[in-house]
């Protein structure tokens, strides 16, 4: 005989029991409804069950509400709700789907998709008047199928929040611990970006194989979550992604989904993603792309063409071309005997110095380890160029667009790239000593351990770009944009700081001894740690700013006095 619930009078059949939730009283059936003979999924909330509270029943009166207003097909809808002796019944769609939690592991590309497909639900979710805050996103409350493309679910809305007000404003914080931003967990103002931390952390569990019992151990003793080092063959770009989605602070991770899921959409999930992402767009581009390279009175153009075998991986493969010429700095162009064809020499060895090639279109290209030391490459587009180990030394690339591209361990020292768009770029580990970089963008970049002694980065936009262990010492970033920068243990020795845009920054156990910062905007910036010693803060505004255990023996304060 069975032990489940007698619903028949109500008009349904329960099959089988899916989930029992004892904390919460919440036992989860699979039924048929006996009118439709459709197959629902009921849960009866025992409230007199060992342990419940009536906080469960605010829970299920909470679900019922948000269910109701919500209209989507991946959101179970809510059909019907009762109450029987032995406890409270909520009827929603059945969805043959397994939660994340229950299911085989998944590959980087799958969970990539995952990732969008849940960032949809959530663009819905904030798209709604009142908007709706989930809460309690995990992998536990979202399901997959099998299915192909795959659908998925999120359910489980019983500590959602609908509209803005009074997010922060109650004597219990409801959520799991772990996936809770925390915002959340300290029981304050909640927002769009806060359901984006609760994807990211599960997410990162997926990709590292943690159970979501033992997310703990991705933490450390700041809430920050240390996970790089378990990614190794994860792209760079999705682990900044990554980050940002799961950063301590608000203001640092992607205000809303619509925000997270334009970052995330062309971000390749490995570096071997991304050189195949990169040869398909070439072979696509290099079909019809021809660069003009003009001279008063001629015009000299070259064409790419995709060779039928597969391509060195160290250069572009180059099957036809006409002529272009060589350029030197200290060199000026006298005659046409000057012009040479060095092209083959490009295709064949992959190296190219002194190349004189304003506005070429490289959109896409790869040019891993390619040598164009000293070449003149105004304005060029490398947009997405995968350009890993490349030279540049001394090149002059000033206006450039280096959008999305990957620079990991490039040689860009001395190189001019005054202007040139670097948002989104991958510069980890690059050499950029003495690199005039005024005015360059480079929003969202990675910058990880790069190179950057006695750069001139005066005006430059660096919002939310990772200098985390870079070296800045003597770096001129007078006037530079770095809201939301992070600078964590990077070295700032002697740089110059002055009227620089450091709102939010993480400056944690940065070095910025005898650095000059008079009338840098530091508010709510994390300094804990830093060493400040005998840095110039005169005018510096410090609202807010954590500066626990930051050195700042010598320093010029804010009023002019010294600190002893």
């Amino acid at each position: 005989m069975s032990n489940y619930p007698d619903i028949y009078s109500r008009g349904y059949q329960i099959e089988s029991k899916l989930g029992h939730n004892r904390a919460g009283g919440r036992v989860t059936y699979k039924a048929t409804n006996l009118k439709t003979k459709q197959t629902v999924v009921i849960k009866q909330f025992q409230f007199a069950q060992p342990g419940t509270s009536w906080m469960d029943y605010e829970a299920y009166t909470r679900e019922i509400e948000v269910l109701i207003s919500l209209v989507s097909p991946n959101i179970p809808r809510y059909l019907d709700s009762f109450e029987t002796p032995t406890g409270f019944c909520l009827v929603q769609e059945y969805k043959r789907a397994y939660s994340l939690a229950q299911l085989r592991h998944f590959t980087p590309q799958e969970i990539k998709e995952i990732a969008l497909a849940v960032l949809d639900v959530l663009v819905y979710l904030q798209s709604v008047s009142p908007l709706v805050i989930h809460r309690d996103l995990k992998p536990e409350n979202i399901l997959v199928d099998h299915s192909q493309p795959r659908n998925v679910y999120l359910v489980d809305f019983g500590f959602a929040h609908q509209g803005n007000q009074d997010l922060g404003v109650s004597s219990t914080v409801k959520g799991t611990l772990g996936f809770m931003p925390p915002e959340q967990l300290f029981n304050r103002q909640l927002s769009e970006a806060s359901d984006l931390y609760s994807l990211g952390v599960t997410l990162i569990c997926l990709l590292t194989k943690t159970k979501s019992s033992e997310v703990g151990n991705l933490i450390d003793e700041a809430y920050r979550f240390k996970f790089r080092s378990q990614l190794p063959e994860i792209s760079g770009q999705f682990v900044r992604w990554l980050e940002k989605m799961v950063a301590p602070n608000p203001k640092k991770r992607y205000p809303n989904a619509v925000a997270a899921k334009a970052a995330l959409k062309d971000i390749p999930v490995t570096d071997k993603g991304l050189q195949i992402q990169l040869g398909d767009k070439l072979v696509k581009q290099i079909k019809t792309m021809s660069v003009a390279i003009a001279k008063p009175a001629t015009t000299l153009c070259w064409i790419l063409t995709l060779s039928a075998m597969a391509a060195p991986t160290h250069f572009v493969r180059i099957a036809s071309f006409n002529t272009y010429r060589t350029y030197s700095p200290q060199q000026k162009f006298t005659s046409h005997s000057q012009i040479i064809n060095p092209l083959s020499q490009l295709r064949d060895t992959g190296k190219c110095p002194g190349c004189y090639l304003p506005e070429a279109n490289l959109e896409g290209a790869n040019l891993q380890n390619a040598d164009l030391e000293a070449a003149y490459l105004r304005r060029v587009n490398f947009e997405g160029a995968y350009l890993r180990g490349a030279n540049f030394r001394d090149a002059f690339l000033k206006g450039a667009n280096l959008e999305q591209t990957y620079l990991r361990a490039a040689n860009l020292n001395n190189v001019k790239l005054e202007g040139a768009n670097l948002q989104n770029a991958n510069l980890g580990g690059v050499n950029m000593q003495f690199a005039n970089l005024v005015k360059a963008y480079f929003k969202s970049a990675n910058l990880e351990f790069a190179n950057l002694k006695s750069a001139n980065l005066k005006k430059a936009n660096l919002e939310f770009a990772n200098l985390k262990n870079a070296d800045l010492t003597n770096a001129y970033l007078e006037e530079a944009f770095l809201e939301g920068v992070q600078l964590e243990n990077a070295h700032l020795i002697g740089a110059k700081l002055k009227n620089a845009q450091l709102h939010s920054a993480d400056l944690a156990n940065a070095e910025l001894s005898g650095a000059n910062l008079e009338n840098a905007n530091l508010e709510g910036a994390d300094l804990a740690g830093a060493d400040l010693a005998g840095a110039n803060l005169k005018n510096a505004n410090l609202w807010n700013a954590n500066l626990v255990g930051a050195k700042l023996k010598g320093a010029i304060l804010p009023d002019g006095t010294k600190h002893e």
